[in-house]
């Protein structure tokens, strides 16, 4: 079934985004998996807070696959949008940009969660970097358009 309307030319363009975000989701995956490989004969041996190795390496790899699901189904909305098989701020459209968002600050949760294996000092940094560098988007971005040019 083909859709007569056109599409959204930002959704086209957010399905490029989207479709790397998912190849960084799914890396994500494979590196959990390295990191079990690689620690192998013995177990995952970090403990976080009251979970246990094997409980902390469980719910990783849980939560990586979980922001993998909302990514491909957030997709599988965009192309709807993109197509015209649905209206741009439509349920669908909504429902894909929220899950979209979700996978997006997900995935910049996986980064440290992965890196405390190694150091715990580096996962925190990298933990207070993208904190910091979203309240930077976030505040310029409530700055409004014209803010950052000197004069037109």
């Amino acid at each position: 079934m083909l859709s007569e309307s056109r599409g959204s030319v930002l959704h086209q363009q957010a399905l490029s985004v989207m479709g790397f975000f998912t190849g960084l989701v799914l890396t994500a995956l494979v590196l959990t998996a390295l990191v079990l490989i690689l620690s192998s004969p013995k177990p995952f041996h970090v403990a976080l807070g009251p979970l246990s190795p094997s409980q902390y390496y469980q719910a990783l790899t849980t939560y990586v696959a979980v922001v993998g699901a909302l990514s491909s189904v957030a997709m599988l909305a965009y192309l709807e949008v993109a197509g015209g098989l649905s209206g741009v701020f439509s349920f669908v459209d909504k429902f894909g940009t929220t899950l979209f968002l979700t996978s997006v600050f997900g995935f910049q949760g996986i980064i440290p969660l992965l890196l405390v294996s190694y150091t715990r000092w580096g996962a925190l940094v990298v933990l207070m970097l993208e904190i910091a560098l979203n309240l930077v988007y976030f505040i310029g971005r409530r700055a409004g358009p014209g803010a950052t040019s000197a004069s037109s």
